[in-house]
This record gives C-alpha cells, structure tokens and sequence, in this order.
C-alpha cells in the first residue's frame, strides 16, 4: 500500500501520531513521540504543531507534554452515532428492499453532500458506483432534499450559498428559488423524490430518519430504474413505503411522533437556531 502514488505519507504519519497519543495512558513529549514513531524530531515537531493548530492535540504548558484534543472526541462521538444508526436501521432496510425486490440506502449530511452509511443492492439498480462511503450532491438527490428540508432555515441558505448547482442531468433543478420550492413541497408531502435529476434512468423516492429530539439526522431511500417504475408509482406505492421504513427506524432511535401542530413548534424547519 505504501508504494502506491495515492499513500499520503505525511498523512499516515499524522494519523499514527494521534494513534499513539490516544492509546497512551499519560501525555507524550517531542523525544517520546519521536522513539515510538521513529521519526525525527523536526517530521514530529511539524506534526504535532498542525495537529495542535487544527485543534486535534492540546499541549500541558507545565510538563511540555501532549494529549489529544477535544476535535478527536468529536469525531469518536460521530462514528459512534453513525455506528449506532446503521446497526438500528440495517434490519428494516433489508426487510424493505426484501419486499419491494428493490435498492434501500441509507445516508447522512456532510456539508453539502450526503454520505451513503448504508445500501441494500440488488440486481435490478443501474450500475452508477455507489457504496458506503459514496458522496453526492445533497441538491439532487432525495436523501438530500429528505434532510435539506428540515435544517433550520438559516443553515439551509448558508449551505445552498455553497452549493454548486452544476447539473447532472436534463432534469437536475439548478435555481436555488425553485431548490426551495421543491423543498417546501417536500416538507407537505413527508417525502422527496429524485426524478433522473442525478442520473438518467435513475429515479427514487426518500423520507426522513429523525433522533430523539426530532432532528432529522439523516435519510432512507428507495431507488429504481425509471424505464421500470413511473414517477406516479414511485409516488403512490414506494412513497408509503420508504416513509414507514424512515419512522420505524425512528422510533427505534427514540423519536416519539406527535401532531402535527406539537411537530411543528418541536422541528420548525424555518427557526432559527
């Protein structure tokens, strides 16, 4: 691995680094550092200078000593999230994709793409290349626009600010007037739907996974080829579907429904937060 032209050795350096650091009981100087990583002195002291300004290592002003920072906790805290949520919603995925002989995913929001966490494949799905860890446009997907139409209206403009809206297909909505319309749509319908905006011949249907405190946190969707199912069906058979699947896993991840006014005041998707 290391001799392919891809190996970041100043990554991998960086990453054993915090490694060590983190399986250590007590902090590290430079000199220990460097005997355990058998680097020299000045590759440690570059290291730990770029880690410490990122955030990812604090120095005891004291003992000239490091530790790992509180950014590394953040991220334990996050793959123990998406650990957690993939193993709640991989039963109830598969048990979807069983019965409608369909592709089930699952995915989360990162900036402004979406992440796949989770794919139930079959046979029947164009080949496009996607697997857990496949990131796309948040804009022109479902699972986006699923989660895009909860976020807090501020956060929604500061994203769709940055958003590319390169299109990827004839069909891929690229005004961010009518991403918000399309978005409010979704909001009273519950679902949203992908129709050949992100690949021709790929059309799906998404609804929103919320945790405890009734944050949308991420999406399910179900994905079809569009020669094989009309958007009317995806719309009236597959919607109720991927929707019961989303609440399901939900209530599992301790979301409890209320009505619609109650949701409402609780999820505002327009509130500033």
């Amino acid at each position: 691995m290391k001799d392919s032209k891809n190996f970041i050795t100043s990554l991998s350096r960086g990453l054993s680094l915090l490694s060590v650091l983190a399986e250590s009981p007590t902090p590290l100087n430079l000199t220990e550092l460097s005997n355990r990583l058998q680097l020299s002195m000045s590759t440690i002291q570059r290291l730990v200078f770029t880690l410490k300004q990122l955030g990812y290592l604090e120095r005891d002003e004291d003992t000239k000593k490091f530790r790992t920072g509180p950014k590394i906790l953040s991220i334990g805290l996050s793959v123990i999230r998406n650990l957690n949520l993939r193993k709640v919603a991989f039963p109830y995925l598969e048990k979807t994709s069983k019965e409608v002989g369909e592709t089930v995913n699952l995915a989360i929001l990162d900036g402004t793409e979406i992440v796949y966490v989770e794919r139930i494949k079959t046979q029947q799905i164009l080949n496009i290349n996607l697997e857990i860890g496949s990131r796309l446009p948040a804009f022109c997907t479902s699972m986006g626009k699923a989660i895009l139409a909860y976020l807090p209206k501020d956060h929604l403009e500061a994203l769709l600010s940055r958003t590319e809206l390169v299109p990827r297909t004839f069909n891929t909505i690229t005004q961010r007037e009518a991403i918000r319309k399309e978005l409010e749509k979704v909001r009273r319908r519950g679902f949203a739907t992908n129709n050949e905006e992100l690949a021709v011949g790929l059309r799906s249907v998404a609804a929103p996974v919320r945790n405890f405190r009734g944050e949308v946190i991420a999406a399910v969707n179900i994905a079809v080829p569009s020669i094989r199912v009309p958007q009317k069906k995806l719309e009236t058979v597959f919607a109720p579907k991927v929707m019961e699947t989303a609440r399901r896993i939900s209530s599992n991840l301790g979301y409890k429904e209320v009505n619609d006014d109650q949701t409402k005041k609780r999820v505002n998707p327009f509130e500033t937060r």
